[in-house]
């Protein structure tokens, strides 16, 4: 059987990236194998998940030019409503602009074979903006400590340093030419309450240590042997993997899954249609 990892049609993610790091098998059977389970999300996540994905799907709606489309029959209406009201007011339309919602870069440069999905890319002239949505609001009030914590998380997240570096590897199939470092830049941007997470101004700088961060975790992928796997060093991700059953003989911890920091965001939005 052909080890996938090898093929040249084999893009890694940064959903694949961060996978592997948490767990090697967990990458090998979600992506190598290409397994699946459809019912292993809690109802609350559901639901969750699914007011994330229509809030994708209006912002999508609303850059192409057409009507975000959203109906009192939709789970989550007054809060997608008050959502896509905060976008739209606060991304205003310029028609000098170009906007690309939900567009994929794909490359390819050595081991270095990549794809970004983005939520929003903007060209106005010799600047670039990539744009990011976060909808998953804590229930909690964040305090600054929080907020400060969680801009150096993303500022140093696997999403920025795929977004980025790929983007600027595939600028001319945008821009037609080269777009100077300090005119790229990457926002984290939350809806409701209205807040800029993160912001990231790049540079060349940036940009060879990104290359060396993702040779590194993809030379380590390509060399991994799976007889040598020890699943105890990665136990902390059981209770809330789909796997769990799989290798622990143990149900999946929702509570758990729930309260973890990150795992909304480790979804992969491509894959959403297929968990709910």
């Amino acid at each position: 059987m052909k080890d996938l990892r090898f093929a040249d049609y084999f893009l890694f993610t940064q959903h694949s990236l961060t996978t592997f790091e948490k767990c090697p098998l967990k990458f090998k059977k979600r992506y190598l194998e290409n397994l699946k389970w459809v019912n292993y999300l809690g109802e609350e996540i559901r639901k969750r998940l699914e007011m994330g994905n229509n809030f994708h799907l209006m912002a999508y709606r609303y850059f192409q030019g057409i009507d975000p489309g959203i109906t009192e029959d939709v789970e989550g209406y007054e809060e997608l409503d008050s959502w896509i009201t905060s976008l739209m007011r606060n991304f205003k339309k310029d028609e000098k602009k170009r906007y690309l919602p939900e567009y994929k870069l794909r490359m390819s440069k050595g081991i270095l074979r990549l794809e970004a999905n983005y939520d929003l890319i903007i060209i106005d002239g010799d600047n670039v903006e990539i744009w990011d949505w976060k909808t998953r609001v804590k229930d909690r009030e964040n305090t600054k400590r929080d907020e400060n914590f969680q801009r150096i998380r993303l500022e140093r997240s696997l999403q920025t340093v795929v977004y980025l570096y790929v983007l600027k590897e595939g600028i001319k199939l945008l821009t037609q030419k080269e777009i100077p470092w300090e005119n790229i830049s990457m926002y984290y941007w939350q809806p409701e309450p209205k807040k800029m997470l993160a912001e990231i101004n790049y540079s060349d700088k940036m940009h060879l240590d990104f290359e060396r961060q993702l040779k590194d975790k993809i030379q380590r992928i390509l060399e991994y042997d799976y007889s040598n796997f020890d699943k105890t060093l990665y136990k902390k991700s059981c209770t809330y993997c789909e796997f769990n059953w799989f290798c622990n003989n143990e149900k999946i911890d929702y509570k758990k899954m729930e309260e973890h920091e990150d795992f909304l965001d480790e979804l992969a939005w491509d894959d959403i249609e297929e968990l709910i």
